[in-house]
């Protein structure tokens, strides 16, 4: 892969789970073992599916505030994020989520409260894209396939329920998030991507 001027060494980097549960972003950095957790998800049923009269002005209200709130989290998440990376010297790491269909697992017709579907994860993306351009910290994409099933530790396929990883052959037990986060700062970069092209847009 290659790097440009004033861009890590390779195997410098922290890894970064956008698909996450119960939180929005989780961030390890292998060579410390250092790990955050960014941006609790609220916790809900999800919005009615059918509503009448004032209800539905009401409804469109709550949306657009939602929305907004939403973006002003991805907004202070992706300065974190850029800001880790600088004070580390190192390169981020995201899972490469353009495939089409990504929402992550749900039980069916259930709606994600904080997805790439509604475009709340593709928004992150490109905002910790146009802020790590911006500050010159690389970012590089990595293959999403099980980074969230494989051991962070030894590499075998492991379990996960819920929220924990449990790896049957060398015992290690995390937070599930945690263990995809190090998988995927440790995975080998399938490219890096393109800076939006809407960038003036994304900075806030």
């Amino acid at each position: 892969m290659p790097f440009i001027r004033g861009s890590p060494p390779p195997g410098d980097w922290i890894g970064v789970d956008l698909n996450a549960t119960g939180s929005i972003a989780v961030v390890a950095h292998p060579a410390s073992g250092g790990v955050v957790m960014l941006g609790e998800q609220p916790e809900g049923a999800g919005t009615p599916e059918r509503c009448s009269g004032g209800k539905r002005k009401a409804l469109r209200a709550a949306r657009d505030r939602e929305s907004s709130a939403r973006g002003d989290l991805n907004r202070r998440i992706a300065r974190e994020i850029v800001k880790m990376a600088r004070n580390l010297e190192c390169g981020i790491k995201l899972e490469d989520l353009t495939g089409a269909g990504f929402a992550g697992w749900q039980k069916p017709g259930a709606p994600l409260l904080f997805s790439r579907r509604d475009g709340s994860f593709f928004h992150l993306q490109n905002l910790l894209m146009v802020r790590a351009h911006d500050a010159d910290v690389v970012i590089a994409l990595v293959d999403p396939a099980l980074t969230s099933r494989c051991c962070s530790r030894c590499g075998e396929q492991g379990i996960r329920r819920g929220k924990r990883f449990t790896c049957p052959r060398c015992g290690y037990t995390d937070h599930a998030d945690v263990n995809a986060a190090f998988n995927i700062a440790a995975a080998p970069g399938i490219g890096r991507p393109a800076i939006p092209a809407s960038s003036h847009r994304q900075r806030g």
